[in-house]
């Protein structure tokens, strides 16, 4: 199976910082990891992805450095496993757009990508507006990272999600315009995710 990142970001913060109990923490995560993943057995391979990448690893990550930290310290450490991540896809993107004209690309393949891999197969569920012309905007109503956070009683965790997502695609290039005031981890009603060309 690939190496996770929160998984591994853990494993090195107890190593640094709890070198004494590292054993023991390491045991815990797996152990929580592995009952989280009984619960979820039965859920789509689509959805199986989120929760693995993401999900789950974050929630053991989170519940498990809960029993050598406060909660909020908690909360924070993983918030910067999951901000580091989107810190290290956003500079992949960034690379990309060096390349002149391929600005024009990524409302195209998110308005393409969005259905396969964030569809209602995968947990989600989206009201599309507009998906062609230089514009992706959308609704997202059901989102598996927000759900499964409020399920295992920790809704505090999906904003880390959330605000990776500003981090990744927040002020690309001159030419794109990332917008999003709400999201379902933040408390709103729906996360109004748009991604447009400007002046579109």
């Amino acid at each position: 199976m690939k190496r996770n990142y929160i998984i591994a970001a853990f494993r090195e913060t107890v190593a640094q910082q709890f070198p004494e109990q590292s054993v023991e923490l390491n045991r815990l995560l797996d152990e929580k990891l592995s009952r989280l993943r009984s619960m979820h057995l039965n859920a789509s391979k689509g959805k199986q992805f989120h929760l693995e990448s993401q999900i789950l690893p974050g929630i053991a990550a989170y519940e498990t450095l809960q029993t050598v930290m406060p909660k909020d310290e908690a909360l924070q450490t993983v918030h910067g496993y999951v901000a580091e991540h989107a810190w290290t896809m956003r500079k992949t993107i960034l690379k990309l757009l060096k390349v002149p004209g391929l600005y024009h690309l990524p409302p195209v393949l998110f308005s393409k990508l969005t259905p396969k891999f964030y569809g209602e197969a995968a947990g989600f569920a989206a009201t599309e507006y507009q998906t062609s012309g230089g514009v992706w905007r959308i609704d997202m109503t059901k989102c598996p990272y927000h759900d499964t956070c409020v399920e295992h009683g920790c809704p505090e965790l999906c904003p880390c999600f959330c605000d990776s997502d500003d981090i990744a695609y927040d002020d690309l290039h001159p030419k794109l315009v990332w917008h999003r005031t709400k999201t379902l981890g933040r408390g709103n009603e729906c996360c109004d995710f748009c991604l447009k060309l400007a002046g579109k």
